[in-house]
């Protein structure tokens, strides 16, 4: 190759090297494109109101939730298919409503627990169910049950977490009463450990702790959340109002600092929300709904 040949192809390398690094470099620098996700933001910071993909979408700022802890639900589904649920109620109150489900949700039947109020349930299998729960006299109480429900023996001590009996901006621990944050009104617990947990507020935002309650952290916020729960410290699973549904799911795999919306569950108010790892299982109004694909799908056992 002659040198002449040699100088005009390293001249034209040069320009198309120059000609690369600068549609590099506006590619970098350029605006990202927008989102359609909710409002979503770490704690402190003030999240984004959220675009909306059809003029009939909410709008994205924090609604007027009137939570009504009495009407509030309790709900666990274990791997092998035994679902579990109770209402909320009053000390004062009959025996609050449980129900079991040992297939999937396609038939329940009512569990005697004698509790005045259902305060939080956890299914681990249909041999092995929680329930915190008062009695008349406002005195809380762990049944644990063997056979689905059927029968149920006082536990000596309470495990699971639960929400203030008389007022709706405490959780209770190992520790004893914490409030999340100020101004917290506990819509939902999740306790993910014995020592882990996340709780949802009426506002929107989401709270952490991983000392039993003695110190929390905020996590995040989805506007219009309504109860929500956590598989893992950073998976977790939500109902919220979102472009004119009462109960559209979210999913979340940074502990609830954003979320991604899901399917649409049709009814309200969303009462509750409970999963495993290959199911989800919701309480719409008085109805119960399960997907087995994350949310994108819902449908009645």
């Amino acid at each position: 190759m002659s040198p002449l040949l040699q100088r005009v192809l390293l001249a034209v390398f040069v320009v198309v090297d120059i000609f690369l690094i600068v549609g590099a470099i506006r590619h970098v620098n350029s605006t990202p494109p927008s989102t359609d996700l909710p409002a979503a933001a770490p704690a402190g910071a003030t999240p984004p109101p959220a675009t909306s993909a059809t003029p009939e979408s909410e709008p994205a700022t924090q609604l007027a939730y009137n939570f009504e802890a009495a009407e509030a639900v309790s709900l666990s589904v274990a791997n092998d298919g035994t679902i579990v649920y109770g209402t909320r109620g009053r000390c004062s109150d009959p025996e609050a409503r449980v129900q079991v489900s040992t297939n999937g949700g396609a038939e329940f039947d009512p569990a005697k627990t004698g509790l005045t109020t259902v305060l939080a349930v956890r299914a681990a299998s249909k041999t092995s169910i929680a329930i915190v729960g008062t009695t008349a006299d406002c005195q809380v109480k762990q049944l644990n049950s063997s056979d689905a429900g059927s029968s149920w023996t006082e536990s000596g001590k309470v495990e699971l977490w639960y929400p203030g009996v008389n007022q709706t901006t405490t959780v209770v621990t190992s520790r004893g009463q914490s409030k999340p944050g100020e101004g917290c009104v506990v819509t939902s617990i999740s306790q993910v450990t014995a020592e882990q947990g996340r709780v949802s507020c009426a506002d929107g935002s989401f709270w952490g702790s991983g000392d039993s309650g003695k110190t929390w952290v905020q996590l995040g916020r989805l506007d219009n959340a309504r109860v929500a729960t956590f598989l893992t410290p950073s998976a977790g699973f939500a109902l919220a109002r979102y472009n004119g549904c009462a109960a559209n799911a979210f999913t979340t795999n940074d502990g609830g600092v954003t979320w991604t919306p899901g399917g649409c569950i049709s009814g309200d108010p969303a009462r509750a929300i409970a999963a495993t790892a290959s199911r989800l299982v919701a309480v719409v109004d008085e109805d119960v709904y399960t997907s087995d694909n994350t949310g994108t799908v819902w449908k009645q056992p």
